[in-house]
């Protein structure tokens, strides 16, 4: 499933998984539960044949590559099942899954247990050569030693299919593994998942499923420039493949905070939420590929697990959205704006700007609100850009949204946006932005991008090239902010650079390249 087709990945966290598992494969530390639903799809022909060469045992296996969603992303042809081929396309390129059936050829029919377990649980392969981060193994690292053995014996006695890997269409440096090395050493942590003895066996084994076997965190943990995930905001809410994946996170404004466990299990099951909103995008994918053949028990283990996570937010400020007329503008907002600006319009201070209580947000008229949906925003200092709705948005829907901010989180302006003002001021509209590169990269907290932005573009292209240059600004930063991690190192000039080429006439592919290259040499000078 292409569930991790992030804007562009500095060290490739991106698409699908390119070597082995599925866009959400892999198992987990507590041990699996129940059976594999019965299915029609071709998949359920391979388990079946899977079983019948492996005995009983793969049962087990099956229902746990199955809740991983395993032939997603390894399934190019319905009857050709885990035979790659499945492509998934990025900015710079395109990935291709690859064929993990028993095949001694075009397969993995030569691997040992040893060398899957390797790369399930390292994201190296049998070659030895490093998995792109886009293969979960940060969840899979958590699995059991019990479920890697049935995992791997479904796999093992899958029927071998002969259809040769796809190439990966990706430009230097994107296209050399090594780079995964340094990725790995600064955001990979490898280790078995660990119940929390406060808690009981239900909660552990839907933390057990939420954190490995479906790894939600992919898709709802928003990511920073090196593609590492920002953990302070674990299930947060996430730009994805062109959709936003909700906050699922135990926040007061969080897609599931009203719901019911009851109801938040049926809907893991089903798709359906409690308000009647059928799912679609990936995770309609997730639901049919994955969710719907969970057992009850370990759907009702995610939905407790997932209810009683850590409150750490403020809670929300009442909203006039309950008016039936502020609700499709509400429903807009979440999935345009929040993923910025956040669900409660604080935004990020020094560089994304809030929207409540905001004097340009309640201005008598709506022409600020409007205009900046319509036209977007350059980068300015520690301040983001924001690109143009005027291509995604109709009139209707930017008056809406206009309506809802300016009514939501104690702003008490008048909803008096309406689209034939939105109409007739978008004749004048420019987008701002003008290079969309610009957008490509991304908002930081102002103390962390501010000692990168106070180095020159020149300064920044030269360092690209020169490892003196290079070595000599990551100690000009870190002298600037002793305390400072190393993703936040690379993160930061990393960015700055992002901000210094985002005008250059070069294509965003090759934008995307250039910053992967920036981003590994300022790891190595780390």
């Amino acid at each position: 499933m292409a569930r991790r087709m992030h804007l562009f990945g500095i060290f490739l966290v991106t698409g699908a998984l390119v070597v082995l598992g599925g866009a959400r494969a892999g198992a987990a530390g507590i041990a699996a539960s129940g059976t594999a639903a019965s299915g029609t799809s071709a998949s359920g022909s391979s388990a079946a044949a899977a079983t019948a060469r492996g005995g009983s045992a793969t049962s087990r296996g099956a229902y746990i590559a199955r809740a991983a969603d395993c032939m997603s992303c390894h399934t190019g042809e319905a009857d050709k099942p885990f035979a790659g081929g499945n492509p998934l396309k990025s900015a710079f390129g395109t990935l291709y899954g690859t064929n993990i059936t028993s095949d001694k050829q075009t397969g993995i029919g030569n691997w040992t247990r040893a060398d899957f377990e390797r790369a399930l649980r390292l994201g190296i392969r049998k070659d030895g050569a490093y998995l792109y981060p886009a293969m979960p193994y940060d969840a899979y690292t958590k699995m059991s030693d019990a479920d890697m053995t049935a995992l791997w014996q479904y796999i093992h006695a899958l029927p071998p299919i002969n259809k040769p890997n796809i190439d990966n269409t990706l430009p230097f440096p994107l296209s050399v593994r090594l780079g995964m090395a340094v990725w790995q050493s600064v955001y990979f942590k490898p280790g078995r998942f660990v119940p929390v003895a406060s808690k009981g066996a239900v909660w552990n084994r839907g933390a057990y499923l939420v954190e490995a076997l479906e790894h939600c965190s992919d898709c709802h943990t928003p990511r920073n420039i090196a593609q590492g995930p920002e953990t302070e905001h674990l299930l947060g809410g996430a730009q994805i493949e062109g959709w936003y994946a909700p906050d699922i996170s135990h926040d007061p404004q969080s897609k599931i905070a009203h719901w019911s466990t009851d109801a938040l299990a049926k809907f893991l099951k089903t798709g359906v939420s409690p308000d009647n909103a059928k799912v679609v995008g990936p995770m309609q994918e997730a639901v049919e590929d994955s969710l719907q053949y969970l057992t009850d028990a370990d759907l009702h283990a995610m939905a407790v697990y997932l209810k009683d996570q850590a409150n750490t937010n403020e809670p929300e400020t009442p909203t006039k959205a309950s008016i039936p007329r502020l609700a499709a503008g509400k429903r807009l907002y979440e999935d345009n704006c929040a993923s910025c600006h956040g669900r409660n319009g604080v935004g990020r201070e020094g560089t994304i700007p809030s929207l409540a209580h905001n004097d340009s947000v309640t201005a008598s008229e709506p022409y600020n609100v409007i205009m900046a949906m319509l036209e977007g925003f350059k980068p300015q200092g520690s301040w983001g850009a924001m690109g143009s709705f005027a291509d995604v948005l109709n009139d209707d829907q930017i008056s809406a949204i206009a309506n809802y901010v300016r009514t939501a989180w104690g702003n008490g302006a008048s909803p008096n946006a309406t689209p034939w003002s939105v109409g007739n001021w978008r004749k004048n509209a420019t987008a701002a932005a003008g290079n969309t590169h610009a957008l490509l990269c991304p908002n930081l907290a102002e103390g962390v991008i501010k000692p990168a932005l106070s180095l020159t573009p020149d300064a920044l292209k030269q360092a690209a090239r020169d490892k003196g240059k290079m070595a000599g600004l990551v100690a000009d930063y870190r002298a600037a902010r002793p305390d400072t991690s190393k993703a936040e190192v690379i993160e930061a000039l990393s960015t700055a650079y992002c901000r210094a080429v985002s005008t250059d006439s070069i294509s965003e592919a090759r934008m995307s390249a250039n910053i992967a290259g920036f981003a590994q040499r300022v790891a190595v000078a780390l």
